[in-house]
């Protein structure tokens, strides 16, 4: 009977240790207090939208150059001037060409009207009629033709001083003073002032057009705003280009991150626990531990409760501990 005595005992004693486990000690709050909204971060940086090399467009030595790499410079500015005497002289030739051609259409203008009259009179053939009225419309084709190249040597004049075709700041020097540059060759590297903020993001990561995004280098931060969501996907990195513009002055070239901030409120994502293979949250109901299940859920990703009422209390300290019907003890 003793030995029966102690078995009731122990017997008991085990369950008055299974009703106290089941009581689970938490801490809450309401999901109103809980929610936040979404920050993501992605490397970024501020991109020129102009690169350029300021190349020579006549074959001559550079004579100055007015800019150096740093400098920022305003569109339409001077930075190199070529010697220019050869190609002044071919416009000066052509443009001696023009007035001899001028010279030549009126002289052939005159004797067309003179034989014309002859002809009127019979004292003139008709085909000497028809070889002068041939040499003025030459002559015309020789004045067109001068005027073009005068055109061209004009052209090639203009070529002599090398501006810049936006604002920008020079990068790098490539060629110095006294050199003799051929067409083409880069004298200097310039990229504009002008820049966007490019970031590359997971290919589904979606971009809410009301959240809040600022690029942020160093102690500047600067707000952007969407220009362009790339609807071509890199295979390699499984990222697609966003590209924003500042709405503020900003150095081209300069690293950072840039931050989208949501306005939709969601819970952490550590508040998401796995209960038989279902994802959800611990909520508070009555001094009981219920299960509420958010079935489009990802794990490690925030958890959105818009559906959820404000007030409902979320269980904070203890949710991995407790299960779908426990009863809590609530500290605070």
């Amino acid at each position: 009977m003793a030995r029966i005595g102690k078995m009731l005992a122990a017997g008991l004693y085990f369950v008055g240790t299974t009703a106290v486990s089941s009581e689970v000690y938490v801490t809450v709050a309401p999901v109103s207090e809980l929610q936040e909204r979404v920050t993501a971060e992605f490397p970024a940086s501020a991109e020129p939208i102009e690169t350029s090399l300021l190349s020579s467009g006549i074959s001559a030595e550079i004579l100055s150059i007015r800019a150096r790499p740093g400098d920022r410079v305003p569109k339409g500015t001077t930075v190199v001037q070529l010697d220019c005497r050869e190609t002044e002289f071919r416009r000066d030739l052509a443009l001696q060409d023009l007035k001899q051609a001028e010279i030549q259409l009126q002289f052939s203008q005159r004797q067309a009207a003179r034989i014309a009259k002859l002809a009127e009179t019979n004292i003139a053939s008709e085909e000497l009629k028809d070889t002068r009225a041939t040499e003025v419309q030459q002559s015309r084709v020789a004045l067109n033709a001068s005027e073009v190249a005068l055109k061209e040597a004009e052209l090639q004049v203009s070529r002599c001083a090398v501006s810049v075709p936006f604002d920008a700041v020079i990068v790098s020097q490539l060629a110095s003073v006294g050199t003799r540059v051929s067409v083409g060759h880069p004298i200097l590297e310039i990229v504009s002032t002008a820049v966007d903020i490019r970031a590359r993001v997971p290919f589904d990561h979606a971009v809410d057009a009301t959240q809040r995004v600022e690029f942020q280098s160093g102690q500047q931060t600067v707000v952007v705003e969407l220009v362009v969501e790339s609807g071509a996907v890199d295979t390699g990195t499984g990222t697609r280009l966003l590209r924003f513009q500042p709405q503020s002055a900003i150095d081209p070239g300069i690293p950072g991150v840039l931050r989208m901030r949501s306005q939709t409120r969601v819970l952490p994502a550590d508040f998401l626990v796995e209960r038989n293979r279902q994802y959800g949250i611990m909520a508070a109901v009555d001094g009981k531990a219920e299960f509420v299940e958010r079935p489009n859920a990802t794990l490690g990703q925030p958890v959105r409760v818009t559906d959820l009422a404000p007030d409902l209390l979320l269980i904070r300290e203890g949710r991995f501990k407790a299960r779908h019907g426990d009863t809590l003890v609530i500290r605070q």
